[in-house]
């Protein structure tokens, strides 16, 4: 069932039959279909619903690397190559370890989470270094759209965005402001959705490529981790993740749910409807969405390997309790 599906059956189960629907109807429908669908996903027992696994690189002589938007957050990180599993420790370990990052190695045994941040690497790559910043499109089209970045300049002085923004040129890239003095960038955004990818650069031709804004957003965010000892080589790295839940906007688009259970979508935004208009069919239909709920629980997390390694017999977990039957199999 996709969104357009989802949508129609809203439409004529409220007898919003007009043609077209109302955009205020839309709008508020579309809201309670995407945030039934982020409550369901966030749910405890849900998390195998997002769980997927990403290669990244980790940049030879750079200590921390920025992970990708879509990372809601990190399970593990492995190194396939040499056959290890990184362990994660605190900052203030490889802080206690190595203060002056002087352990450089082949490759990475541990990494430290650290935040977000702005850009996935700094300007200067390997040997950071003040410079200019220049943006460009992906797709031509992209000329009406401004770019703004905030940075840290040399002396360590904060440099807000030109009031004005620089307007992109499309596929070529165009120098933002006229600093050449940026040594880390805090914030990169647009202050329109642009057809193609934006990427920003650390020199007008070359040079290292430091983040992107990709299609249908308008800042760049990433998840910066800190590797320990420092690469001497380009390393790839292998990130079992979280997927960030993001909004159903495309009349095709698929919810992250198992599709048996896309209906309960479609229940949840009714709830939800039912609740704004008043109407009385509300506390059937959030009844009905609490069961629902149950079901997609059993359903994800329930299954023919999930047995108690702690009793002498092997015994599937009762979906009635811990503790019922005190005898019985089920």
């Amino acid at each position: 069932m996709n969104l357009a599906t989802i949508l129609g059956r809203l439409y004529r189960r409220f007898d919003y039959t007009g043609n077209p629907v109302p955009q205020a109807v839309t709008s508020r429908l579309l809201d309670f279909v995407n945030e039934t669908h982020r409550e369901l996903l966030s749910m405890p027992g849900m998390e195998k619903l997002r769980d997927d696994v990403m290669a990244i690189t980790a940049y030879n002589g750079i200590a921390r690397t920025g992970l990708p938007p879509i990372i809601a957050r990190i399970n593990a990180i492995v190194d396939r190559t040499n056959n290890v599993k990184l362990d994660q420790v605190p900052l203030r370990q490889l802080r206690i370890m190595d203060p002056a990052q002087r352990f450089v190695g082949g490759y990475p045994v541990r990494f430290a989470f650290i935040g977000r941040q702005a850009v996935y690497r700094q300007p200067g790559g390997s040997t950071p270094a003040a410079s200019g910043l220049w943006a460009a499109s992906t797709s031509a089209s992209d000329t009406t759209q401004k770019v703004f970045i905030e940075s840290i300049v040399t002396g360590g002085l904060p440099n807000s965005p030109l009031t004005a923004g620089t307007v992109l040129t499309g596929t070529a890239r165009v120098q933002i402001g006229s600093l050449t003095t940026h040594l880390e960038v805090t914030k990169f955004y647009v202050d329109n959705v642009c057809t193609g990818t934006i990427s920003l650069y650390d020199a007008a031709a070359a040079g290292n490529e430091l983040g992107v804004i990709p299609i249908g957003h308008m800042n760049s965010r990433y998840q910066a981790v800190e590797w320990s000892p420092i690469q001497q080589q380009d390393v790839t790295e292998y990130v079992d993740f979280q997927r960030m839940i993001t909004d159903l906007a495309d009349a095709t688009e698929e919810p992250m749910l198992p599709p048996d259970f896309h209906e309960l979508i479609v229940i949840g935004a009714s709830k939800r409807e039912y609740q704004k208009i008043d109407d009385s069919r509300y506390t059937d239909t959030a009844q009905q969405y609490e069961a629902g709920k149950i079901a997609l629980k059993n359903f994800v997390m329930n299954n023919g390997d999930r047995v108690s390694s702690l009793r002498p017999i092997r015994q599937p977990w009762s979906r009635l309790g811990g503790t019922y039957p005190a005898d019985g199999y089920y």
